[in-house]
């Protein structure tokens, strides 16, 4: 019952807010890379925010930065780059 609520709930706010956007195919990029669940991808980004002190959006498109091959300045960029840049580095997986 929590999933089909947790389920519901991501695609009504998926339509709405743009910020989600990116933490949804930020959640896409680790279900891809890591074999995740949505759930699991998700607590993933959750953790990045506590170690990084920036907000989970943030956190989402630096990710989304790296995968796609893109370098950006600051430091939730460097801190996304020290978690998943080993995966990710030298092969564009979004665009």
């Amino acid at each position: 019952m929590l999933d089909n609520r947790f389920h519901s709930s991501l695609r009504s706010t998926r339509r709405t807010d743009p910020p989600r956007r990116d933490i949804d195919v930020a959640t896409g990029i680790l279900i891809g890379l890591r074999g995740y669940s949505e759930r699991e991808a998700f607590d993933e980004l959750v953790r990045a925010t506590h170690r990084t002190g920036a907000g989970i959006s943030a956190v989402a498109r630096s990710l989304i930065a790296i995968a796609g091959g893109h370098r950006d300045a600051g430091p939730v960029y460097d801190a996304a780059l020290d978690l998943w840049g080993h995966a990710l580095t030298g092969r564009a997986v979004y665009s």
